[in-house]
């Protein structure tokens, strides 16, 4: 599994993941991993528009645990974008390791609390973050490559 890079964006995919990210990465293909939009065929469609460049696939998180887990992109440079720290635990529940994730876009909402200009959340999302740690997940974040990167663990106070 030649996972380039996995970032966590509420936006999914978007101009700062097809401008920002995906010239430095240059991966091969997007997987987009959200329940939700693989399950709107409309929705998919406009998130597969946003990176027309790229091969995108849309999976939900079961069907991109196994994907991932499978020999299905071993010749591909991939990059796994989710829209939240849940998603990245439910991916491990599946049994996908995952050694890294960027933290590149969790933004203000009610009731969510501010740890960088880029990234605000609940206590939801801190457990999540602590299950992540626990399971030697580094977390990192940045929000575009070529910016000050964070070790989001040590800011949360989670190591």
């Amino acid at each position: 599994m030649p996972l380039e890079m996995i970032r966590i964006d509420d936006r999914l995919i978007h101009g700062q993941v097809v401008v920002g990210w995906c010239p430095v990465l240059k991966p091969d293909r997007l997987i987009l991993c959200d329940d939700e939009v693989a399950q709107s065929e409309w929705e998919a469609e406009i998130y597969k528009d946003a990176a027309s460049d790229y091969q995108t696939s849309i999976y939900t998180v079961a069907e991109a645990a196994a994907a991932l887990r499978s020999e299905q992109f071993k010749n591909e440079k991939l990059f796994l974008i989710v829209g939240s720290p849940e998603v990245i635990v439910r991916l491990t529940d599946l049994g996908l390791k995952i050694n890294k994730v960027i933290v590149g876009g969790m933004h203000h909402q009610p009731g969510k609390r501010k740890i960088l200009d880029f990234v605000y959340i609940d206590d939801r999302d801190l457990e999540y973050f602590r299950v992540l740690t626990e399971r030697q997940v580094s977390l990192e974040a940045k929000d575009v490559p070529t910016c000050k990167s964070f070790d989001l663990a040590k800011k949360l106070g989670l190591n």
